[in-house]
């Protein structure tokens, strides 16, 4: 269990790296009056969950969605911690948001399990 983690800790240094650049970049790109969608945020998260989660299921043997959705899961708590500090409301949005999270984290785990089995072959 202890493993898991620290695997998933490395691996969430590239979603939680991402998602602090992107909305600097977006912010720059506003500044210079270069419009950006307000969606765009959220297919960067999807992108990069899918990535993730990628990466979790060619790191595990076995039970690829299980520990995609557990990815997932840990991920959306760490977004929460951390957007406890920069705003106070919660809506249904942002429920969605954590499952669109968790889902994109456990397709692509899926994905990344599978490479892993055809690799073995």
């Amino acid at each position: 269990m202890i493993d898991k983690l620290i695997k998933f800790s490395k691996i969430m240094l590239v979603p939680l790296g991402v998602i602090f650049l992107i909305p600097i970049i977006l912010s720059i790109l506003n500044l210079f009056n270069i419009k950006t969608f307000s969606f765009s945020l959220l297919i960067i998260i999807i992108i990069t969950s899918l990535i993730s989660g990628y990466l979790v299921g060619r790191k595990t043997k076995e039970k690829g969605y299980i520990n995609g959705i557990l990815f997932g899961i840990l991920l959306s708590i760490v977004m929460f911690i951390i957007s406890l500090f920069f705003k106070n409301n919660y809506s249904l949005n942002t429920l969605l948001y954590f499952l669109i999270i968790i889902v994109s984290s456990t397709i692509g785990s899926i994905i990344g399990i599978q490479k892993n089995e055809k690799k073995a072959s």
